[in-house]
């Protein structure tokens, strides 16, 4: 019994990174019998591990909302040191990217879902508020110059740029996909929002971040990669 449900247990997860795959490609419009196709199954085996597209989209929403969480409330390795923000900001890239078809279709989403409203604005307020302490961290460090009353709204601006600029490309683009010049642009629009607040110190650290983060989701798509 314990083998068969190992067995089953990961026949679930390379159904959601088949899917999460999917959705990242060509959004949530992917049937069930393409997911069920591209894990190498009849669909009703895949109903058998999820009665319906729906449930697949909840688990991977699900999943996003932990890791965006986990990327958050990441404690920082040196809070003095200028590379343990810039880490923290490369993983918020590689979330991104991973999860990508949540930040581009998030919109259309909650209207299709609108269960998953609730979870979205709890996790969206409990992330936002581990982001706007550690820019509190690197402004008492002394990499950033925010005024401690425009960190939360410096906070809210890079969170809707990070969520939308995807959406932006897709509708003013006729790239189906996300070139890594077009990543390194998007991850350039959202650091821009930090340029007139880095120090010398954290322009150093800063800087650098969108081209450092465009090639790696590249490098994680490619053929051995994570993605």
């Amino acid at each position: 019994m314990a083998g068969t449900g190992g067995r089953a247990g990961a026949t679930r997860q390379r159904v959601l990174e088949a899917t999460l795959g999917l959705f990242n490609e060509r959004g949530f419009g992917v049937t069930v019998a393409e997911i069920a196709a591209a894990c190498g199954m009849r669909e009703g085996n895949l109903h058998y591990h999820f009665r319906k597209k729906e449930l697949l989209i909840a688990t991977l929403f699900e999943r996003f909302q932990e890791e965006e969480l986990a990327v958050a409330e990441a404690e920082l390795g040196d809070a003095a040191a200028a590379s343990s923000y810039a880490e923290y900001q490369l993983g918020w890239f590689a979330l991104m990217w991973r999860y990508r078809c949540f930040y581009r279709d998030a919109f259309n989403l909650q209207h299709r879902l609108p269960g998953l409203k609730g979870r979205f604005m709890e996790v969206q307020a409990r992330a936002s508020a581990a982001v706007a302490r550690v820019m509190a961290l690197a402004t008492e460090h002394g990499f950033l110059a925010i005024p401690a009353g425009r960190i939360r709204s410096f906070v809210t601006n890079v969170w809707i740029v990070s969520s939308y600029w995807m959406d932006y490309l897709r509708t003013s683009t006729a790239s189906a996909g996300l070139t890594e010049q077009q990543m390194q642009w998007g991850f350039g629009q959202v650091m821009a929002l930090f340029e007139p607040y880095l120090t010398p110190a954290g322009r150093a650290a800063f800087s650098p971040l969108a081209q450092r983060a465009a090639a790696l989701v590249m490098r994680e798509d490619e053929p051995g990669g994570r993605g």
